[in-house]
């Protein structure tokens, strides 16, 4: 069995990082969408402000971990029970930002600045202690559904405030974790607590905490895809000329509370779809309307290092730069255990069908994503126009 440290898989970048970090922005949204067939898709984009050179990890079952505790002490050791494909970064290449599992049990790891705060750390509860950013793997080789995912959360492990190495600070993320029933919940640590949230739209973005967001929904109650009729305002008619009157006064920025609003409409209104595929099909073009190009969302702050955007120097000028990009996005069929992946720079959706995977050859694995922009020469196929003769 192989033994795997995650503590120092995050040190490969480490050296190049300046000595603090003053922000680092984060807009990722995910929502689901069933298929007409039952199929249960997840979907999530993944933006940040500096580069992840995401890659898809495997890891197999009957791999040994050891989480962190705090100092870079060892922390609780565990032994995969199932296959995980996810997608990793490389200044941590055996953490699962986003992934599923051979059970179809999915998790996702958003950013939730200002509020996130984690358990109280205890010396002598450090064999039971996690990083943030090691739940992704810990929860998803051990757990088969949500149910089982918040009991471990809540009995046998503890995310404990730390620092994250590759960013010297506190990770401050939260959770979405959903089955192969179409389940899910939001865990958020907040004030040192955890709190776990039934989702039944299963959407998530960022900050502010997931309450609040619920909240925010009434705002939006008269929001509906149907088209408004002509009004009139005593003897004067507005027309409606144009489609899409009824979502007016939808929120179109890249905030989370916005994001959050469209994702929940979006993925309702979305017209069911046949199959899986379909499905997939259909949720890309959901998340086509989140998606950030670069220089869409820029700071006014200190001169960033040079192999970074999102790093930034502690002194320098002020100077405007761009910061979030849509890196990639991921759908996770959780019924039929396929996952979908298209980059920023690739476009092309690339999949891995994880029924095809040997999780008992032992060993981390890695798949290259494409992230060439490489358009089909299709001149070639040109064929005389069918008259109808």
């Amino acid at each position: 069995m192989r033994h795997c440290r995650l503590l120092t898989t995050v040190f490969l970048l480490v050296a190049l990082l300046p000595l603090a970090v003053h922000s680092i922005a984060d807009a990722c949204t995910a929502f689901q969408i069933r298929a007409k067939d039952g199929s249960i898709i997840y979907f999530r984009s993944m933006e940040f402000g500096f580069p992840f050179n995401s890659k898809v990890l495997i890891i197999p079952r009957g791999t040994e971990f050891v989480g962190t505790a705090p100092e870079g002490k060892h922390g609780l050791r565990w032994t995969t029970v199932y296959g995980v494909v996810g997608l990793n970064a490389n200044i941590a290449p055996s953490v699962v930002a986003d992934g599923q599992n051979e059970k179809g049990l999915a998790f996702g790891m958003l950013y939730l600045p200002g509020y996130a705060k984690f358990l109280s750390p205890e010396p002598t509860a450090n064999d039971r202690a996690i990083g943030s950013w090691e739940a992704g793997a810990y929860l998803l080789s051990t757990c088969a559904t949500v149910d089982e995912a918040v009991t471990a959360l809540r009995e046998k492990v503890q995310i404990v405030e730390q620092t994250f190495p590759a960013f010297k600070m506190s990770l401050p993320v939260h959770y979405w974790i959903g089955d192969a029933s179409g389940k899910v919940v939001i865990v958020e640590f907040v004030d040192g607590k955890m709190n776990v949230y039934d989702n039944q739209l299963g959407i998530l973005t960022n900050s502010p905490p997931f309450d609040w967001h619920s909240i925010n929904l009434t705002n939006y109650v008269n929001l509906s895809p149907v088209n408004v009729s002509s009004a009139q305002l005593g003897s004067v008619v507005i027309p409606n000329y144009g489609q899409g009157s009824g979502l007016l006064g939808l929120p179109g920025d890249f905030t989370p509370p916005s994001r959050f609003v469209r994702a929940a409409i979006f993925s309702q209104v979305a017209t069911p779809a046949p199959t899986a595929v379909d499905t997939v099909n259909l949720g890309f073009h959901v998340l086509n309307t989140f998606d950030i190009f670069d220089g869409a969302i820029k700071s006014n702050t200190a001169n960033q290092t040079l192999n970074t955007k999102g790093f930034l120097s502690s002194s320098g000028a002020p100077k405007i730069v761009n910061t979030d990009t849509t890196e990639w996005v991921v759908a996770h069929d959780r019924t039929n255990l396929k996952t979908y992946v298209r980059t920023y720079g690739g476009l092309e959706v690339q999949m891995v069908d994880l029924k095809k995977i040997d999780f008992a050859k032992p060993g981390l694995r890695t798949i290259d994503l494409k992230t060439d922009f490489a358009p089909t020469d299709i001149t070639a196929n040109a064929v005389p126009l069918a008259t109808g003769k």
